[in-house]
């Protein structure tokens, strides 16, 4: 029933070698950052982009975010077909949309999509001032996209003497003096580009690519450095609202809902209740440049924030009622902070550490669905920062062994003479596989259908949903809390048995799609950063007036991610399968490769293995 390669190790692979015309092309990218004051730059791009067929204009497209502290002072360009130019672009010809609400700072993203006749060619020379605020440069990565190579490009900083750089690249740079100006320059030339192959390792390991910023910084009217992450840590905790005085309505309420509560730990649920029930998350960067939360007041007022926001609101909220916390950042997209390279770009998320006598509690404060004592997927694992007024301090955070995340089916099959049939499910899930059931229990039924569907092959009839339990209210303190979800559903199938003749034909996994592999020579090492269990158990109950009259053997097959194994078991008048792929978290040389394609063709054979039964006479 369960479709193995959704679950969130992905095993479908939609890979292929670079078309013999690219969709497009990067002729060339050259950009400079001229920095002037430690609060103010300008950063100045000139490039070229051929754009050969419709797949290709997103690499074409112009994108650019500006908010308060940085503004698009000058822009022009033109469009090319034919070896004419056929439009001359202005700052008009830029859309510029409010990225937020009114409640944000001002951050805009100003876009423009090139249209005109394939081939075409897109030039754009654009100006953006920085003022009041840098504490990190330009990021400069000129792949915009799959399949798009880059012939020409450069990256080059003008930095006063007296600003220290640190930076990390995927070359090391030239560096020159000019009078009181330090130079630095890369050069990246005659990139092939790259294809997507499912499982590959972090582009980082083979695109260029340039992170920099100054040691030292100011950045709307405050002072940081980026030494080490003790400074950032110390220069995020001077951002902290100055009055994180909660409205003494709140501070009331908290007070009568935890009287009574015998533990921290009930303290917390109840505070967390609380949160859940009287916020919601907005996805704006509140506060100086996405830096410093909103005011627990201004939360409480409005119901809503951001990560910072609702983490700090949090903290507040806990610490009313006796219960110490500690404020997080973290990247939700990296399991590692750039080895040597601290700075304040490179986290996209704030959460909240909570300390407990058995157990430490990493909170997520934007969404109130997922269970208390579970580290959701995109923070288990992965390096944070601890953020306090004496400096930041990295950690890891708690990670899950793959034998945790699992995914097991029970299928009950009773056929009937004319091979349609009647099909019971019980499913449970375990782990971050449980994640996409934390909504479940609200939905409409037409929803739940659907969900439960998603991926089956031919038209289900007649769908009951029988039982729906979890555990996600369920943690008591102790170490290693796993959320699980069970759901019990039945529905009917036509034609799931063949009928021929005499004989009916079955297949052993008639609720499976094939696996799909790379059949061209893998480039890239293969992945899997999650492993899990997927377990079929299915039980097909013969039809009265049928006998079974062949039974395939089963079988096993392992390569160095991945274990397979079918088993067959008569018990009378039925007949029990069993498919088990257990795929394991891990790096997989592309020479090694064929090895797992082989795994999945004997996947797809077994799958495919069919059961015959025979009228009885």
């Amino acid at each position: 029933m369960r479709r193995f390669y959704t679950v969130c190790f992905c095993f479908c692979l939609l890979a292929g070698a670079l078309d013999a015309q690219p969709v497009a092309e990067v002729l060339s990218m050259d950009a400079t950052f001229t920095m002037t004051s430690p609060v103010e730059a300008r950063y100045e791009v000139h490039e070229r982009i051929r754009v050969n067929n419709q797949k290709g204009v997103p690499a074409g497209t112009f994108l650019l975010y500006t908010d308060e502290f940085r503004t698009l002072s000058a822009f022009s360009g033109t469009i090319s077909s034919g070896g004419k130019v056929v439009r001359r672009l202005k700052k008009q010809d830029v859309a510029s949309t409010l990225a937020s609400d009114a409640l944000a700072q001002n951050i805009y993203l100003n876009g423009f999509e090139p249209v005109a006749p394939y081939p075409f060619e897109v030039e754009y020379t654009y100006t953006v001032s920085y003022r009041k605020a840098i504490a990190a440069f330009p990021s400069f990565i000129p792949v915009t996209d799959y399949d798009v190579p880059v012939r020409s490009s450069s990256y080059t900083l003008f930095l006063p003497n007296t600003t220290p750089l640190r930076y990390i690249a995927s070359s090391t740079p030239e560096n020159w003096q000019e009078g009181e100006r330090n130079v630095f320059r890369w050069e990246f030339r005659d990139f092939p580009g790259f294809s997507y192959e499912a499982g590959m390792p972090p582009s980082s390991e083979f695109i260029p690519y340039v992170h920099a910023c100054p040691v030292e910084f100011q950045y709307a009217g405050t002072f940081g450095s980026q030494h080490s992450w003790v400074e950032i840590g110390q220069w995020l905790s001077s951002l902290m609202p100055p009055d994180p005085e909660l409205p003494a309505s709140v501070r009331e309420k908290l007070a009568s809902l935890t009287n009574d509560c015998a533990s921290d730990l009930e303290k917390v649920r109840v505070v967390y209740d609380y949160l859940r029930e009287h916020t919601r998350y907005v996805s704006v960067q509140l506060g100086i440049g996405g830096f410093a939360p909103l005011p627990p007041k201004r939360v409480a007022a409005s119901g809503f924030g951001d990560c910072k926001a609702l983490s700090f609101y949090m903290q507040q909220l806990l610490a009313s009622v006796g219960i110490g916390s500690e404020f997080v950042i973290v990247n939700t997209d990296r399991r590692n902070l750039f080895d040597g390279y601290a700075s304040v770009g490179q986290m996209n998320h704030a959460i909240l550490c909570v300390p407990l006598a058995r157990d430490t509690v990493w909170v997520e404060c934007t969404n109130p669905l997922v269970p208390l004592g579970y580290t959701r997927s995109g923070l288990a694992g992965h390096q944070a920062v601890l953020v306090r007024p004496d400096g930041g301090e990295t950690v890891r955070i708690g990670d899950y062994p793959d034998s945790l995340r699992s995914e097991t089916e029970k299928q009950e099959i009773r056929l009937n003479p004319d091979g349609s049939a009647r099909v019971t499910v019980d499913r449970q899930v375990r782990l971050d596989l449980a994640e996409r059931y934390l909504s479940f229990p609200s939905m409409k039924e037409a929803d739940m259908r659907k969900f439960l569907f998603s991926g089956l092959q031919g038209q289900p009839e007649g769908f009951r949903l029988e039982a729906y339990s979890d555990n996600f209210r369920a943690y008591e303190g102790e170490p290693g809390y796993v959320p699980e979800a069970q759901v019990r559903f039945s529905f009917g199938a036509k034609g799931l048995g063949r009928v021929s003749g005499d004989r009916m034909f079955v297949k052993s996994a008639p609720f499976a799609r094939a696996m799909n592999s790379q059949k061209t020579e893998r480039k890239y090492d293969y992945v899997v950063e999650r492993g899990a269990v997927v377990r079929d158990s299915i039980l097909v109950v013969v039809p009265e007036g049928f006998e079974i009259e062949h039974i395939p053997g089963g079988q096993s097959i392992s390569c160095s991610l991945a274990d397979f194994r079918q088993e067959y078991r008569q018990q009378e008048q039925q007949v029990l399968i069993v498919n088990e792929l257990r795929m394991k978290s891990g790096r997989m040389p592309a020479e090694e490769y064929p090895a797992y394609r082989e795994l999945v063709k004997s996947v797809n054979k077994a799958y495919e293995s069919t059961l015959v039964l025979r009228k009885a006479f």
